[in-house]
């Protein structure tokens, strides 16, 4: 039974594009509400495991950092194995380890199950927008990618809710499981609907070159997370520390030297996308960092339930949607420097408004304020997209997307490690106990403040285009 492209439409009929795009809109919905579901049961999981923030946040951002490596791994996965061999063997880990997860022991067992997610969420997103390319080659491509586009959005509104109720009512092993009946339907309809195609000649993977990125990736991370717990001239600081910032500095040499880099350094001599790329972490934060930082914050200064916790990302997922959509059509008008400008001055005020709540915000107080933040994403997303390659050669797009993309979900995971860094040093200067920790997050909220309005200064200096 044939599996090319061609094979499939025959046999399923001028129906089977939109059987492919279901499944690949159900299947990156699955892995998008697995990296934002688990923000709400951050709580429940440091009690059960007795640790503290510092331990807590590898599970978000070690999925993250794997999260950026899968990115770089997709096109030679797909090239190299086919796409129906990369993502059914993607899909079958994913549930593998949604299985596994709550069955773990220890807290660094759960972090590496969490960091085997990241990395197969990481290499779906771009294979399933491939699949959609190859599927629509010009009717109806656009509205599969707002679809798919809509889809990818939806999944961090309704994940938190969902997993705030399954926490309340099950415990936190439940939001491992969830995914687990969408990754069976995923196999089964995969096996059915998705196309084989690879490359005659796939590119050959820099192995030494990815071994680097991730040693320098972890190293640097672990090394910000054990000066929270050790101190900064500790032995388990210094040790992972040194090793990733040495393994930085050998990554950067060889991408300046090889002919196919993972991450091409030449970019950055365009003026643009060298300060599109300061924007694009601090939409990282945005997008990472503030869920992060919010469910925390009302379950443990407000008093939340984990189910609360969830509501209140709930209005700031549908407003990102909608607020894409309108960021998009704006980009038709408006130039990326002033949405880039826009969108960042509305999230610099989104965190000024949550700090001066401070601890007497409510719950619609703190929707609304997290939810103007969301606006302010809406227009950055279009911005930076349009930024990054306005400057470019047409050879130079793909890469310079690939190396945008690298620089949001860089900036996600060092921006919730530095917020938790802030967090237990603000909370141990303020004198600890619940007053500290109020003051700790609202401290927290103007930091965030100021690295938004930090970012101001590139996107202000892009050149305007339109």
């Amino acid at each position: 039974m044939g599996h090319d492209l061609d094979a499939l439409q025959a046999r399923f009929g001028a129906r089977y594009p939109a059987w492919l795009l279901a499944l690949l809109i159900l299947s990156t919905m699955t892995m998008v509400l697995a990296s934002t579901s688990i923000n709400v049961a951050l709580p429940a999981i440091m009690a059960d495991f007795a640790i503290g923030r510092p331990l807590a946040q590898w599970l978000i951002t070690g999925f993250l950092a794997a999260m950026t490596s899968g990115l770089l791994l997709s096109a030679w996965a797909q090239a190299r194995f086919g796409a129906r061999r990369t993502l059914l063997g993607t899909f079958a880990l994913f549930l593998a380890t949604s299985l596994l997860a709550p069955l773990a022991q220890t807290i660094w067992q759960l972090i590496a199950l969490r960091i085997f997610q990241g990395a197969c969420a990481g290499i779906v997103q771009p294979l399933a927008m491939v699949l959609i390319f190859r599927a629509f080659p010009d009717r109806g491509r656009g509205l599969a990618l707002g679809l798919f586009g809509l889809g990818a959005m939806m999944a961090p509104a309704l994940g938190p809710s969902l997993a705030g109720y399954l926490v309340d009512h099950f415990g936190w092993s439940a939001i491992f499981w969830l995914p687990a009946p969408i990754c069976i339907l995923s196999l089964v309809g995969g096996a059915w609907l998705l196309p084989s195609f690879r490359s005659l000649t796939p590119p050959r993977l820099d192995v030494p070159g990815f071994v680097l990125l991730n040693l320098a990736v972890f190293g640097i991370l672990g090394g910000l997370a054990e000066a929270q717990r050790f101190g900064w001239l500790a032995a388990p600081t210094l040790a992972p520390g040194g090793i990733g910032l040495l393994a930085l500095a050998a990554f950067l040499w060889r991408c300046s030297r090889h002919d196919a880099p993972l991450l091409p350094l030449r970019l950055w001599r365009n003026a643009s996308f060298r300060r599109t790329s300061w924007v694009a972490m601090a939409l990282g934060v945005g997008l990472f960092g503030i869920t992060y930082l919010v469910p925390l914050y009302v379950q443990t200064v407000q008093g939340f339930s984990a189910s609360d916790a969830g509501l209140v990302l709930l209005p700031t997922g549908l407003v990102l949607g909608v607020a894409v959509f309108a960021g998009g059509w704006l980009s038709d008008i408006l130039s990326a420097r002033w949405l880039q400008v826009g969108g960042l001055a509305l999230l610099a005020l989104s965190a000024a408004g949550q700090a001066l709540m401070g601890g007497a915000g409510g719950f619609w107080a703190i929707c609304a304020w997290a939810s103007l933040g969301r606006v302010g994403l809406g227009g950055i997303m279009p911005g930076v997209s349009t930024a990054a390659v306005q400057d470019l050669p047409a050879e130079e797009l793909s890469r310079a997307t690939g190396a945008t993309t690298f620089m949001r979900q860089l900036g996600g995971a060092l921006g919730i490690n530095l917020l938790t860094f802030f967090l237990e040093w603000r909370h141990e200067a303020e004198g600890g106990g619940v007053a500290g920790n109020a003051l700790a997050f609202q401290q927290s909220f103007w930091l965030v403040t100021a690295l938004f309005a930090l970012a101001i200064v590139p996107a202000w200096r892009l050149r305007n285009n339109r």
